[in-house]
């Protein structure tokens, strides 16, 4: 009888999933690396300047490109999923991994889903950018940036949201929103008619833990109250204000031409009565646009599949990869106008938000079975 000849262990099936999530990590990695370096250095050469002239230094510099940075990694997502991908695509195939990986039976749909763990893995963290970091980081620049102004009551910008039923007007904020100059509230009724006017001169915002939460306390006040039958104008040194929900943070969101806001503040927004200057649309679209990013992501991996496709004849000459980083770039700008229609309340929020990346899955499924089949 002779013996059996031993068995060659077969290779873990997770081997193949590890090393595809690992290559496309780190190529997405690295591209945000650079997309971020970049979009920093533009950042930086425009604000420079006016740091310098506040007498902040390279400290200011510094503090600005850190409190600024997880905004900026957030815009440069979506491009380095599609520029990594490509990248790790087309080297794949030039080296004819590829070639040898459908030998073995792997069909392009599999390899689609070997990369996305990697893609997930990036959404996870832009959602945790989105709802955790930027708001926080974002609000402590503002602050640092206010703070730091020579003559806050004329270097910050008019101002102008509701509160409930009010409408408010500030010319300008100082001392981190901590002081407001040229205040006036427009107390309306619920069918939006007026009933008082209040006005300071400016208001400070005073807060005692021992009493709960803070209150703003005006100066120079002069208040006008419109009933069916007269109006009556009264003048006093100082008095609280009428603002219950308004706080300096709010303020200094309020003042950003669009506030990097978490899911929770769009909510109170919404659905709470918190401070708006916002048209309701605008925060409804950004109330659908977290949930939406893997989604995203996935569209870009989707559109950099038919690198794969390179002819081996042709190798590095191939436009391949410049139709799919055109088709991504199409995507974006697409979708900014898309959205861009949804925040003027032109289309509705789900919509604005769903129309292109469905497009763009359908544009992609087609494309890759269009290559399957040539």
């Amino acid at each position: 009888m002779t013996p059996q000849s031993p068995r060659s262990p077969r290779p873990p099936r997770h081997v193949l999933l590890v090393y595809m999530t690992r290559a496309l990590a780190g190529h997405i990695l690295l591209c945000a690396f650079v997309l971020v370096a970049l979009m920093e250095i533009l950042g930086l050469l425009e604000q420079t300047t006016p740091i310098l002239a506040r007498h902040l230094g390279v400290r200011g510099v510094l503090t600005y490109a850190f409190l600024h940075l997880p905004a900026i990694v957030l815009r440069a997502l979506p491009l380095s999923v599609l520029i990594g991908s490509i990248a790790l695509l087309t080297r794949l195939t030039l080296g004819s991994e590829i070639a040898s990986l459908r030998a073995a039976g792997l069909t392009t749909g599999a390899l689609y889903f070997l990369l996305l763990p990697a893609v997930l893995g990036t959404a996870a963290t832009g959602l945790f950018l989105h709802e955790m970091v930027a708001p926080r980081s974002e609000l402590a620049l503002a602050r640092w940036w206010n703070a730091s102004a020579p003559h806050p009551e004329n270097n910050s910008p008019d101002l102008w949201f509701h509160d409930g039923n009010a409408i408010v007007h500030i010319t300008g904020f100082g001392a981190s929103g901590r002081i407001l100059y040229g205040v006036n509230i427009y107390q309306r009724m619920q069918g939006g008619i007026l009933q008082a006017s209040d006005r300071a001169a400016k208001a400070l915002w005073s807060q005692d833990r021992r009493q709960g939460p803070g209150q703003w306390d005006g100066r120079d006040m002069r208040r006008l109250v419109l009933t069916r039958d007269q109006v009556s104008a009264s003048a006093v040194p100082s008095s609280p204000l009428p603002l219950p929900n308004v706080t300096p943070d709010e303020v200094l969101i309020l003042a950003q031409p669009y506030p990097q806001m978490s899911t929770t503040q769009v909510r109170a927004v919404l659905h709470g009565g918190a401070p708006a200057s916002l048209p309701k649309a605008t925060y409804r679209m950004a109330l659908f646009a977290p949930y939406i990013m893997p989604l995203n992501l996935g569209v870009m991996l989707l559109l950099a599949l038919p690198v794969v496709y390179i002819p081996p004849r042709t190798g590095s000459r191939s436009m391949m990869p410049v139709a799919a980083l055109g088709a991504g770039f199409a995507y974006i700008v697409l979708q900014g106008i898309v959205q861009a229609l949804g925040n003027a309340g032109t289309l509705p929020a789900p919509l604005a938000i769903l129309a292109t990346p469905l497009m763009a899955v359908l544009l992609g499924m087609t494309w890759v079975l269009k290559m399957e089949e040539s």
